[in-house]
């Protein structure tokens, strides 16, 4: 496939003489102008682009600028007949790739765009290689051979080099960031930016410009326009946790973006397009909330187009040897401690204590028993007591106890906040994260509201 140069010059006869030099090894299209060709390469982006310099309105240095604004990648020939030193050092600043003077000598021209072709096909390979290894990477990074993280991974897999919007299910500690970084990692974007959001840490008020960004004046301490995650994740990945916290007043906004790549930034009239590949996740039941009224139900389908469903470690208990070497390769380097196994009994404790906090909770546990270990493996008093005990001992059924009196304790809080996650916690004097937690421990976070 002949590779796609666009010409642009005001001089009709200068844009007929290099597409006469240039078709017969590559796809030539010519334009009168800079806006002209933008609006040419919102369709199809070139592969490389041919401009003059001095040209009437927008010229060649404030549109090579504009390309690199809109994300167009392509490299900038840039073309004058009025060459000087001055002009090629501010072109080749402006980001150039090469410069050439008029009157063009066909042979000089044929050459260097041949250069910017091959360019822009290794800088292409690059790309894909570079996806290869992080997807790779990522894949490994999801430790567990048991039957549901097989099948998530071959879900994983499948999903990845597409755009569709992934809904990321699972509790607290189930490695929901890990999964939405693998995805992007596997995917056409790998190369472009990742942010990870969470939708419950931003305040009501400055989440949509936070999101969409804001022009100067539009608010009260607005004294500059600011570029918002959307701009700033321009052909990369946006991935939004816990999507349940997000204010009702922001859905619409959002499921237009999904529908048609369109936003509009606070205080401003003009909308923008939104190349950004867009996962969410939630350790709430979103049914619940639609139901409810706090949720919209659109946007609801909308995200929940690949649902990804992580399965609590509990479920997965066979993993739990494999995690644990992970984790201990992972830690034992930075923490400066021999890369210790764990003895038997130890090994048992961790296979039998049922892990509220998932896989979190689990590295958390081999980090500290890696601090604690004086002998020569990871012994059962280095764990946290409450996963050395046991449910058959008495402190193990003094355990359980506690655990219904919590739970009760939990839902009578829940009703007296009338289902308020916040006011819980203001109630109770805990952090919110930490309640959500205790919540989810007992499946107690379906129909807590966020508010």
């Amino acid at each position: 496939m002949r590779a796609r140069v666009a010409i642009i010059d005001d001089m009709e006869p200068a844009r007929q003489m290099m597409s006469r030099v240039l078709e017969p090894s590559f796809a030539t299209t010519t334009f009168a102008s800079v806006p002209q060709a933008l609006a040419a390469f919102a369709l199809e982006p070139p592969d490389v682009i041919l401009t003059d310099l001095r040209m009437p309105g927008i010229d060649g240095l404030a549109g090579l600028r504009l390309f690199r604004d809109k994300g167009i990648e392509a490299p900038v020939i840039v073309i004058t007949a009025y060459a000087s030193v001055e002009t090629a050092v501010e072109a080749m600043k402006a980001g150039a790739f090469e410069y050439l003077r008029k009157p063009v000598d066909p042979e000089a021209l044929e050459l260097l765009v041949t250069r910017a072709a091959e360019h822009v096909v290794l800088r292409k390979e690059n790309a894909r290689l570079r996806r290869e290894l992080q997807g790779a990477r990522s894949i490994d990074n999801i430790v567990g051979r048991s039957p549901p993280m097989q099948q998530l991974i071959e879900v994983l897999e499948r999903v990845a080099p597409t755009d569709v919007p992934v809904l990321i299910e699972g509790e607290s500690g189930t490695g929901k960031d890990l999964v939405a970084r693998a995805i992007h990692a596997m995917s056409r974007r790998a190369s472009r930016p990742y942010v990870s959001l969470n939708m419950s840490a931003i305040p009501e008020t400055l989440a949509e410009s936070e999101l969409f960004g804001h022009e100067k004046g539009a608010f009260s301490g607005a004294a500059t326009a600011r570029h918002g995650f959307f701009a700033e994740v321009e052909g990369g990945t946006l991935f939004l946790d816990e999507i349940g916290a997000l204010p009702q007043g922001l859905q619409p906004k959002l499921l237009r973006v999904l529908q048609d790549g369109d936003y509009i930034p606070v205080g401003s009239r003009h909308p923008r397009k939104a190349d950004v590949r867009i996962l969410c996740a939630t350790n709430e039941d979103l049914r619940n909330k639609v139901a409810q009224g706090s949720f919209r139900e659109d946007l609801y389908y909308r995200i929940h187009v690949m649902p990804v469903r992580l399965p609590p470690l509990r479920a997965r208990r066979e993993d739990i040897p494999a995690l644990v070497d992970h984790f201990v390769k992972k830690h034992a380097q930075r923490l400066g401690r021999p890369p210790l196994a764990p003895e038997p009994d130890t090994l048992r404790a961790l296979l039998d204590y049922r892990w509220p906090g998932n896989v979190r909770e689990l590295e958390n546990c081999i980090e500290r028993a890696l601090l604690l270990s004086k002998g020569q493996g990871l012994r059962l008093e280095d764990l946290p007591p409450e996963v050395r005990v046991h449910e058959g001992t008495a402190e193990g059924s003094y355990r359980r106890e506690r655990d219904e009196w919590e739970q009760k304790y939990l839902s009578q809080l829940l009703l007296e906040a009338s289902g308020s996650v916040a006011k819980a916690a203001e109630i109770a004097g805990l952090h919110r994260s930490t309640l959500y937690e205790k919540l989810a421990r007992y499946k107690l976070v379906n129909g807590a509201g966020a508010a």
